[in-house]
């Protein structure tokens, strides 16, 4: 009996396994799908008929020209990709050129949206997920007052959404060549779906949609049109004076020439209003140019030293022809390289262009100093590594290596198949902590300062936690779960990049301005989370090892793992408890309060309590093995909802307002609402068969 026994509870063992392994591999697969769905394109790439591809030299000499864009001075490499995340949802394109595939990174599609707008107006930029968004532009909900003063043709609008129908399908990728047709009636749409609700968070989601596009339109007209005072095409009109036509022809001209221009309008007419056609064309067309390159795109640092908010070129040249002509030389100065620098991509060839942009950025690096200079250099070398999606490469192979060695775990091919996944686990681990370490230098601040962050610490100290955990117990299970944890952070930080398409080493807000709170609170309760997740992780092994059967009756396994899950649980209460009281402390030094029941602060509390529980329970000999597991998996829900989803109610201090994503949080609650009714229900079963399988082992 005792050897049927053994055979039976190997072979169950075995089975249990593969169900396991393809449960999992459905799980992360499904998961990694979804995290990823906004980079994937099923058409093939758009034909760009005499596109010209940017040359190396062009590129080197942009990506670490200074911009200043949210609160902080960052190289031009920077702000493209995240500009272009905005934009095309993926910070590479594919396109065909003369039939060859050519893959266009941020920089080069922003030096086309910048320098070479009429190739850039044929670039496929903008994805549209449902094509309702702009048939429903033919609809005609638009009062008729707002298609008048929008210019909207409705006879045209009909017969381009028509064109539009025919072409494309319903998931899809537009160029702004395609989408300008319709661009006035989507404009208008979005104005007055904004003045209906102006939250974004309460609007429908065909709404959000509709005004996801018009801003996303609205910005890419913004690029492609703010360079357009250093096109160096001024038209001179029949009855100007010509005095140099290729200076003339030269928005720093007319700057440099303003106030004897401006003498002379008043001369020869002091009210201004009966002005020759060809003047009212050349001040019509400086307005139109200078109202243009005024949109938030700052690339002019100040001219004094004490100045740190960087102006549009727009705006500065809007004060120059007011009167204020304290920096106009500077000004002109900048507006003529920039100039140079358009003429010579027109006339000569990227080469002289890059020659010309060089000069550009050696003045502009003159000016904002050598440390932000250097820091522009260590961005762009950040960059360049890449360290997170190395790291996720690492982990898909270091996670295939776990699988294929779970199914024989007593092999010797499974003992070297942990062993190599536990060098690439450590290999990945350091390029995360040098990630996270390159990032801490580059936003001079603590590691943790926004829900990005979060994740990418999580995952770091969540693998560094359960490989001294594996070292010490050398089961392979900690293992496993280090590796399982990274890539399932891994492909979160990717999503959420790629989702919120925001630079998250930005400044932050005012009253998170503090180093010490920061590495203290913020890194101490987000140690906890990472406690509570990495508890439910064991504790779901555990559950499925003892429901399929894995773990072959090995009470030595079951009692180690649950000594290791009820670790983890002090663990998290541990840095739970002291990270919210910090958090208290510090809420009083900023807000004057200790304590304000904000849901944040209740989520905190939620998982200090809940350890409580586990722990007192525990203690009094109310959970035991299979209840210690299944507390601590439902632990995972109180983490995921104290760390994620109160971000997403809009309400309370600590609230980023997100409304993307949110079933993904539900689909995690009911999962693991679902482990632990499994478990549950096995624990019931296992408890009603104990005096059946004593009395077999008896006979």
């Amino acid at each position: 009996m005792q050897e049927n026994e053994i055979h039976y509870r190997k072979q169950r063992s075995k089975m249990g396994r593969w169900a396991a392994f393809i449960l999992v591999l459905l799980f992360l697969g499904g998961y990694g799908l979804y995290t990823m769905r906004k980079n994937v394109v099923s058409a093939k790439p758009a034909e760009i008929e005499g596109y010209q591809v940017w040359k190396d030299k062009a590129l080197d000499a942009s990506r670490d020209i200074a911009v200043q864009d949210g609160g902080r001075i960052k190289p031009f490499s920077t702000w493209a990709g995240f500009t272009m995340l905005k934009l095309h949802g993926a910070r590479s394109m594919k396109i065909s050129v003369d039939g060859e595939k050519v893959k266009l990174g941020p920089e080069a599609v922003l030096l086309d949206c910048l320098f070479r707008p009429e190739m850039a107006k044929d670039l496929p930029i903008f994805r549209i997920d449902d094509a309702n968004v702009i048939t429903t532009l033919a609809t005609h909900d638009l009062p008729e007052e707002v298609r008048r003063a929008s210019g909207i043709d409705d006879a045209s609008l009909e017969a381009a959404v028509k064109e539009l129908e025919k072409k494309k399908n319903r998931r899809d990728r537009y160029s702004y060549n395609e989408l300008e047709p319709i661009a006035p009636a989507l404009l208008a749409k979005v104005q007055q779906i904004r003045k209906n609700q102006p939250e974004k968070a309460k609007m429908t989601s065909d709404h959000r949609r509709t005004v996801d596009l018009g801003e996303k339109v609205w910005m890419f007209m913004q690029l492609i049109y703010h360079m357009d005072f250093a096109r160096a095409d001024v038209e001179i009109k029949e009855g100007t004076p010509v005095v140099d036509k290729k200076s003339m022809q030269r928005m720093s001209y007319w700057i440099r020439s303003f106030p004897l221009l401006a003498d002379a309008v008043r001369q020869m007419d002091p009210t201004g209003q009966k002005l020759p056609p060809h003047l009212r064309s050349l001040f019509s067309d400086l307005e139109l140019r200078m109202r243009r390159s005024s949109e938030n795109i700052n690339i002019l640092p100040p001219y004094e030293e004490d100045e740190k908010v960087w102006l549009p070129v727009g705006k500065r040249i809007e004060k120059v022809v007011s009167g204020n002509r304290e920096h106009a030389d500077e000004l002109i100065a900048d507006m003529e390289m920039l100039e140079d620098a358009t003429i010579a991509l027109r006339e000569k060839g990227q080469s002289a262009f890059a020659d010309e942009l060089n000069e550009w950025k050696k003045s502009v690096h003159g000016r904002i100093g050598k440390d932000a200079t250097s820091k522009l250099s260590t961005e762009v070398a950040y960059a360049k590594m890449d360290y997170f999606f190395r790291s996720l490469v690492i982990f898909i192979f270091a996670f295939i290596l776990i699988m294929f060695g779970w199914l024989a775990p007593r092999s010797l091919g499974a003992k070297i198949c942990n062993i190599l996944a536990a060098g690439l686990a450590v290999i990945a681990l350091a390029l995360m902590i040098a990630g996270i370490t390159h990032r801490c230098i580059i936003m001079e601040r603590s590691p943790v300062g926004n829900l990005y962050d979060t994740i990418l610490f999580i995952a770091t100290t969540g693998v560094l936690v359960l490989l001294l955990v594996e070292l010490m117990t050398r089961r392979a299970v900690a293992l496993g779960l280090a590796v399982f944890m990274g890539l399932a952070c891994m492909f979160l930080a990717r999503r959420y990049e790629i989702g919120d398409a925001k630079d998250h080493m930005d400044p932050l807000v005012a009253v998170l301005k503090s180093n010490f709170w920061l590495s203290t609170h913020v890194v101490t309760v987000t140690i906890g989370y990472m406690g509570g997740l990495a508890a439910a992780g064991l504790s779901v092994i555990y559950l499925f090892a003892r429901v399929l059967g894995i773990d072959e009756g090995d009470a030595k396994f079951r009692r180690a793992m649950t000594r290791i899950a009820y670790g983890m649980v002090c663990f998290t209460l541990f840095f739970s408890l002291i990270g919210t009281v910090l958090g208290g402390i510090w809420a009083n030094d900023s807000w004057g309060r200790f304590w304000g029941w904000d849901p944040k602060e209740n989520g905190a509390l939620m998982i200090v309590l809940w350890c409580l529980v586990v722990l007192h329970a525990r203690l009094a000999g109310y959970l035991r093995e299979w209840g210690i597991h299944i507390a601590a998996v439902f632990g995972a829900n109180i983490v995921a909802f104290s760390w994620w989803h109160v971000n997403s109610l809009s309400t309370g201090l600590h609230s980023y307002g997100f409304i993307d994503g949110l079933g993904v949080i539900w689909g995690f609650y009911g999962l693991m609402t679902g482990v632990c009714l499994m478990g549950m229900i096995a624990a019931v079963v296992t408890r009603a068969n104990k005096p059946i399988n004593q009395s077999l082992e008896a006979g």
